[in-house]
């Protein structure tokens, strides 16, 4: 799954930061090589940086979740009877 920035986003929000003459000049560097502007390379460092681990730390959350409801859990071939016998019942009705 990949979270890159896409240019058909819509950004609402502007946030403002100061940098050294150093930090912008290695920006403007590396957004040259890469082809992109600068906004789009910080964007891409908050998702990577920070968002990141926000959507693992929620899909940590949620396998926790499931895996605390101790469902009934039968090995495959069962488990598919199980289902397939359903699914034709509820065709039947």
């Amino acid at each position: 799954m990949t979270l890159a920035v896409r240019s058909e986003r819509r950004y609402t929000k502007r946030v403002q930061t100061v940098l050294t003459e150093e930090q912008y000049e290695q920006l403007l560097e590396i957004a040259r090589e890469q082809g992109k502007p600068v906004s789009v390379l910080i964007r891409e460092a908050i998702v990577a940086e920070y968002l990141h681990e926000i959507a693992r730390r929620r899909r940590r959350e949620a396998l926790r979740s499931l895996l605390s409801l101790e469902a009934p859990v039968a090995d495959w071939p069962q488990m598919e009877a199980e289902i397939l016998k359903g699914a034709s019942e509820s065709d039947d009705r």
